[in-house]
């Protein structure tokens, strides 16, 4: 039988993909005959997916996949570039021990994934890696899963960004050369190149042209 927990695991993949787009309405019934469940664990996935700000739930109107925050995504674009801005250079007086090649076979992954056809969850899957590949090097694990308490907000920002820009290659790019920034200890290039990165969907999304999303 399927359970509440698998229901909103691919509800909530669902979203971040922007499968489901902003504004769409999840009905219960309609749900529960997709899983072929009773309405009780589609009602408990939804308050999970509501807890998080995924969902939000309009009394006597219905629950509805919850608009992208722009301005919150704007507070999250400036707390990752600031931790990243901080953490890069440290990297670059002694880079610690299988870093270099831990994102060399990250950048083939996604040269192999640009080589092909592919859905831009893949792609951004191996970005959120690439990162935090480094913060990991530096033991700074629990400041990695800090930021990822706001994954959710910041993934869907990030997956409208890729989806409505295609700039993969140019992703891939600004990847490559934040390595070799690495590899030659160029600090003061890796703060910009990495405010350039971070911050370049701000530039490309405008929140009142986004008001109606593509597809919506």
């Amino acid at each position: 039988m399927v359970s509440s927990d698998h229901i909103y695991h691919v509800l909530r993949q669902e979203i971040l993909s922007l499968e489901l787009l902003p504004g769409t309405q999840m009905r219960e019934e309609d749900l529960a005959g997709r899983f072929g469940v009773s309405r009780t664990p589609v009602r408990s996935a939804i308050s999970r997916l509501a807890a998080e700000r995924l969902v939000t739930v309009v009394p006597r109107k219905g629950t509805f996949v919850a608009e992208i925050d722009f301005a919150y995504s704007r507070q999250l674009v400036f707390l990752r570039t600031s931790v990243e801005q901080r953490l890069l250079p440290m990297l670059c007086a002694d880079p610690p021990e299988g870093l270099l090649e831990g994102l060399e076979e990250n950048l083939s992954r996604q040269r192999l994934l640009l080589a092909g056809s592919f859905q831009p969850l893949q792609f951004y899957r191996l970005d959120n890696r690439f990162h935090e590949l480094y913060f990991s090097a530096m033991a700074l694990d629990a400041v990695w899963k800090v930021l990822q308490q706001f994954h959710a907000h910041y993934t869907r920002f990030r997956m409208l960004d890729m989806r409505e820009s295609g700039l993969f290659r140019q992703f891939y790019e600004e990847h490559r050369e934040l390595v070799e920034l690495i590899r030659r200890g160029e600090a003061e290039a890796l703060t910009r190149l990495i405010a350039r990165h971070l911050e370049g969907p701000l530039d490309r999304i405008d929140p009142r042209q986004a008001a109606e999303i593509p597809g919506k």
